[in-house]
């Protein structure tokens, strides 16, 4: 079977801490898990039916492989070098902040070395669209661009507005609208909440700095982009108030996360299905 025309990007499912700044910091194992996002290393893992894939094995909450490199600390607390989690808690010790020295490292190691590479991979012949893979909570964190709002079971992002459209889109509308199709007739049996969206467009998230860089060009060169964020409500049973109390983080339901990557699977055939007929 020919493989999927699409190349995933998984940048915030690793929970790897640098091992040589381990002692500087002040997280605890499920500040790690629920500043990230949790399980999406399995829950994309759709091996060699799609053209490509890519994964990042570090800690977002150290680093923000997603985020412009230009955001350093000390002038910006979550940037790409972050020194609060999204739950607004310290991520280093009283005396372990890092030094541009070390930001700097971590930029090299981490953040330029993951885009080279999906710049690479970005320009096989077979890919046809990039998906941005992202798990969401259920509430916006305190930093969130929605804080304590509820969020919808799916929301894409081309960094447009409310219907997909814009100036400097990085894919176009018709392409997140057959997404968008496709997901409402797999995941139609799921109970929402009152005021609670199936799929959204651009909210709460349209795309991060892997869209802004890796976007296609304005006169449509290029490989286009979207971002695909999931609720993780349908992995995580029960999500606690301040996730930053919880001493260690939950075991996955292998059989939950199975079923859903089954469910996504299919989302991506039938997508490429009707990508094929224009």
């Amino acid at each position: 079977m020919a493989r999927l025309p699409f190349l995933l990007t998984i940048v915030h499912g690793g929970t790897v801490l640098p091992r040589e700044l381990t002692t500087r910091l002040a997280l605890t194992p499920a500040d790690v898990f629920y500043d990230s996002d949790p399980w999406t290393r399995e829950i994309f893992s759709f091996g060699e039916t799609v053209q490509g894939r890519l994964e990042a094995e570090v800690a977002r909450s150290v680093i923000d492989i997603d985020c412009d490199p230009s955001l350093k600390p000390p002038k910006v607390k979550d940037g790409v070098v972050r020194l609060v989690t999204r739950y607004n808690k310290p991520v280093w010790r009283e005396d372990g902040e890092p030094t541009l020295e070390d930001v700097n490292r971590l930029v090299d190691r981490y953040h330029r070395n993951y885009h080279d590479i999906l710049d690479r991979v970005a320009s096989r012949g077979g890919v046809r669209l990039g998906i941005d893979c992202h798990s969401m909570a259920p509430y916006g964190a305190p930093l969130d661009p929605d804080p304590g709002a509820l969020r919808p079971l799916f929301c894409l992002g081309n960094m447009g507005g409310e219907g997909g459209e814009g100036e400097w889109t990085t894919c176009d509308p018709q392409q997140l609208q057959k997404l968008a199709q496709v997901l409402e007739e797999e995941f139609s049996d799921l109970p929402l909440q009152e005021g609670q969206a199936l799929v959204s467009f651009n909210a709460p998230f349209s795309g991060g700095y892997i869209l802004k860089r890796h976007r296609r060009e304005r006169n449509g060169e290029g490989t286009p982009w979207l971002q695909l964020n999931v609720n993780r409500s349908l992995v995580l049973a029960q999500e606690p108030q301040d996730p930053s109390q919880e001493v260690e983080p939950p075991d996955s339901d292998r059989e939950v996360v199975s079923k859903l990557r089954q469910r996504l699977l299919n989302v991506l055939k039938r997508f490429a299905e009707r990508l094929a007929q224009g």
